[in-house]
């Protein structure tokens, strides 16, 4: 009988074990945000054990990369497109981590075209239930500092996000004015790391600035802006994981 026991008890020492450091090993899974197709198949070219599949209309690829997890998507344009495509790779995907990176127009004068910036804070600046209503979210979002300081030779600061492609002049100056230390504006960031807060899941948004509303000839310098973006967005996303 003490035989039988002292059996059972090491068998079952022996599946605690794997059960408490298997679960600590276990391969974290990133849900990876980004803005092009482009960048969806120059990053997918990559992976390893890659496989697809589409969800809510949208394409969804899966595989290994840098010994990580991960799962990619092109989020589409807006705050509710991104918001919906963050809860799928939680819910659907089951990702521990959301990275988002995406493009937005500059804010600070000091920001070349092509620079990447980190949006340690998010707001909406297109939020507003006036003076009577209690706001039922935070004032602003944030990425989460463990990720953010991974890219500390990129400068950080607030993004600012709303569903209004900002392209006149005035527009620009009013969020500026609201929010004077923004570094840029886009569509989607805030919305991600809202839903990403809701459900306590850490993220981290990159923007690249692709353009300054409201200057001379903001259309053509839009338009340059995409011959290299695809390629440069997916070199520092490979260096990001490197170090995750």
């Amino acid at each position: 009988m003490k035989k039988i026991l002292l059996i059972s008890a090491l068998i079952a020492l022996i599946l605690f074990s794997m059960f408490y450091y298997g679960k600590g090993n276990q391969m974290k899974k990133i849900g990876i945000i980004v803005a092009m197709d482009k960048e969806l198949d120059l990053f997918a070219a990559d992976l390893q054990n890659k496989t697809e599949q589409t969800l809510h209309q949208r394409r969804f690829v899966e595989g290994t990369i840098s010994g990580k997890n991960v799962v990619m998507v092109v989020s589409g344009i807006g705050k509710v497109n991104a918001a919906l495509c963050t809860a799928d790779l939680i819910n659907h995907f089951k990702v521990d981590t959301v990275i988002n990176i995406g493009i937005s127009g500059g804010l600070d004068s000091n920001l070349e075209i092509g620079d990447f910036v980190v949006g340690d804070d998010l707001v909406y600046h297109d939020y507003d239930t006036g003076a009577e209503i209690q706001q039922d979210v935070p004032e602003r979002f944030h990425s989460a500092p463990e990720l953010t300081a991974l890219l500390p030779n990129l400068k950080h600061g607030l993004l600012c996000c709303g569903d209004q492609f900002v392209a006149d002049y005035d527009s620009l100056m009013a969020i500026k004015q609201k929010y004077p230390e923004a570094l840029a504006v886009d569509m989607e960031s805030a919305a991600i790391s809202h839903t990403c807060y809701l459900y306590g899941i850490p993220m981290l948004s990159v923007r690249q600035i692709s353009d300054t509303p409201g200057i001379e000839h903001h259309t053509e310098q839009y338009e340059t802006f995409w011959k290299n973006a695809s390629s440069q967005s997916i070199k520092l996303l490979k260096d990001l994981l490197e170090r995750l």
